[in-house]
């Protein structure tokens, strides 16, 4: 690859790639549509605003320490707009899936957002071992 690619691997079928702006830095590190519709709030639940930018989908094994690694870093997010909302760890295990709107350096977090762009985290197991039922493998080692 050029000096202006960097692709992350996520697995074995899953890549990130990233690519500079041909004309140097973009203005833009955000790429969320966020638009406050407290109808979508549940009732004695913390506030988020609802994002209509686009999302990308990532598939883990071990959904419960990246979900703890996540909320440790603050990053964690719940979309109000889609019916599944996991607010706490059981939550997370029994919709086997988290959200998080921005990427941030775990080793350099007061550096702040990197880039905003809502990643759906979800597992490939459900708690009971069984592959959920959008996962994308047909084996999980």
């Amino acid at each position: 690859q050029d000096d202006d690619t960097c692709i992350v691997s996520m697995g074995p079928y899953q890549t990130l790639t990233f690519q500079g702006h041909p004309q140097g830095y973009a203005d833009s590190t955000s790429f969320v549509d966020l638009r406050e519709e407290p109808e979508k709030n549940p009732r004695n639940k913390p506030f988020y605003v609802s994002n209509y930018g686009p999302h990308i989908s990532m598939y883990i094994k071990d959904i419960r320490s990246t979900y703890n690694r996540a909320k440790d870093l603050g990053v964690t997010y719940i979309n109000p707009r889609f019916s599944r909302k996991a607010y706490t760890e059981k939550e997370v295990i029994n919709d086997c899936m988290f959200r998080c709107l921005h990427i941030i350096d775990p080793e350099n977090v007061n550096d702040g957002i990197i880039l905003s762009l809502e990643h759906e985290v979800r597992s490939v197991v459900k708690s009971n071992g069984d592959l959920y039922k959008s996962c994308p493998f047909d084996t999980v080692q």
